[in-house]
């Protein structure tokens, strides 16, 4: 086995998860870029004011910090008259504009400093028709030296404006051309055997579970279903979802539906929105998904303070890495997607297809069971064994998916990394090399190379991962390759860490009442 291996590192621009706001000072828009905390342009002129206006004034200035933090990007992007996104050399106005793919738009608006061109590439690569969106979009050619100004932007002095950051400009342009020679190679071309192997093999793995099921080996059976006919259905979906299947858009999306939808009861669409937003910003403070979890479970040191305000518990807390496998993945995720999120966003849109394969998951499923076990069992027993399979595939997929992401490092509500540092710096690859982790994990081991080319195949990642390796040791990426044993272990050694953290220290919220009644109870003695 190999050891956990990194290419030449360079400091990250972003500050990791132990420290929300260190990395203001080196930001390179200098004091501009706290300006999304803090409202200078309208309190400059008061600073000669009295110490009792100076009072008042950081009161008001400290209120608007707090409320700023927990504002979500939508919200943000209300703040502006218009919206724009940078892609290439020009400026979209996306304003009145439906965006198909939901709020992640607002993800990488060039009012706040992101530059979208390699976001819009990669999610669109396969899309004649967002090309021809684009298009009919008004725009602008994009100016760099006029962008902050309240005539080009029309901000009236909108303090949530940011320059666009360009000291990966060099490294992005040779990203393209490190990207066109791999789909000059044929990298990007989808495998219409590998796909059918695929099915094939679903197929095979379902037949198995039920045949094992008539033979009364009840719990094989629950366990071939959930680990090896769900769970891997949860992996092809995910590239039908991402249209890297056959390449053909509409038959991915219509394999997604089926496999989504008739292997784990929850809608593709519904987990394409999710999904998307990961993508498009991993490890993000209030953008990725994946990191917005608590109560539940916390990611990082800031996670409870930080993310919607749903409720706390020390003792939780503080066995997260116990529960989060069993419960949370298992219990309280799966259940919540099948039973809640997942139904209501399907009846609410109208999504018939989805409502067939997901009614067909708990129907036809249970009653197989019930009709091929061999002790006569009632549907209801039988659809026991079916939630079983479903805690079992929850438990293998969401455990599998946070190997790859959780225990990197977060990146800043207010900062916009490159689409490369987004992928290399928060998120990590797992033994490339190993056959057995590549079917494992259906592919999603080499997740840096996937978020890179979220549409490539991925039964070709693992070969990209050496060749991307090189380009990294050129640019000082810190590109992290792991052993599938130390990426489990990463994972609940950070489980175990912010659990501790929160455990012991609580959230800020708690300490600041504290002090308050240590205060009071002083000043009464």
């Amino acid at each position: 086995m190999e050891g956990a291996k990194k290419t030449s590192r360079r400091s990250p621009k972003n500050s990791g998860r132990d420290s929300p706001t260190s990395s203001l000072a080196a930001h390179p828009g200098g004091r501009s870029s706290s300006s999304f905390f803090t409202n200078e342009s309208h309190d400059e002129d008061d600073s000669s004011s009295g110490g009792e206006f100076e009072t008042e004034k950081k009161r008001k200035t400290t209120t608007r910090e707090k409320d700023a933090k927990k504002m979500e990007p939508a919200q943000v992007a209300k703040t502006f008259e218009r919206r724009w996104v940078k892609i290439g050399d020009l400026e979209y106005d996306v304003t009145d504009m439906k965006h198909p793919g939901g709020s992640v738009i607002y993800y990488m608006l060039s009012n706040v400093g992101a530059d979208a061109t390699e976001a819009f590439r990669e999610f669109h690569y396969r899309s004649r028709k967002a090309e021809k969106m684009l298009k009919c979009l008004p725009q602008r050619k994009y100016d760099a030296k006029s962008h902050y100004s309240s005539k080009y932007n029309n901000n009236n002095n909108n303090s949530n404006y940011q320059p666009i950051d360009t000291s990966d400009s060099a490294m992005l342009k040779d990203f393209a051309t490190f990207r066109l020679g791999l789909e000059k190679d044929g990298y990007f071309t989808p495998s219409l055997v590998h796909v059918a192997y695929r099915i094939v093999e679903l197929m095979f793995t379902f037949a198995l579970a039920t045949y094992l099921m008539a033979k009364g080996y009840t719990t094989l059976s629950v366990i071939t279903y959930g680990a090896f006919f769900g769970a891997r259905c949860g992996w092809v979906q995910h590239e039908g979802g991402h249209n890297s299947l056959t390449g053909n858009i509409w038959i991915d999306k219509r394999i997604q539906a089926c496999l989504m939808g008739f292997g784990l009861g929850t809608s593709g669409d519904m987990w394409n929105v999710m999904h998307n937003k990961h993508h498009a910003t991993p490890q993000k403070i209030r953008h990725d998904m994946d990191l917005d979890t608590t109560p539940a479970v916390a990611f990082f040191n800031t996670a409870v303070e930080e993310n919607r305000d749903r409720g706390f518990s020390r003792l939780w807390s503080r066995f997260q890495a116990w529960t989060f496998v069993p419960i949370t993945s298992g219990v309280f995720v799966m259940a919540f997607w099948l039973y809640v999120l997942h139904p209501s966003k399907v009846f609410k849109k109208k999504n018939w297809e989805e409502a067939f394969w997901m009614l067909s998951s708990h129907v036809v499923r249970a009653s197989l069971i019930q009709f091929v076990h061999p002790s006569n069992v009632s549907f209801a027993h039988a659809y026991g064994l079916y939630a079983l399979s479903q805690w079992i595939a929850g438990m293998y997929l969401f455990a599998h998916f946070s190997t790859s992401h959780t225990h990197t490092k977060v990146v800043e509500f207010k900062d916009h990394p490159s689409w490369v540092r987004y992928a290399v710096e928060h998120t990590v690859d797992i033994s490339p090399d190993r056959a057995y982790v590549n079917w494992l994990m259906g592919y999603l081991n080499c997740q840096v190379i996937h978020h890179l080319f979220p549409d490539m195949p991925q039964f070709r990642q693992p070969e990209v991962s050496k060749k991307f390796e090189l380009f990294a040791r050129k640019w000082g990426l810190e590109y992290t390759v792991m052993t599938y044993g130390e990426a489990w272990k990463a994972t609940f050694k950070n489980l175990n860490d912010v659990g501790k953290h929160y455990y012991e220290e609580g959230r800020v919220k708690d300490k600041e009442r504290n002090s308050e009644e240590n205060a009071k109870t002083k000043k009464i003695k």
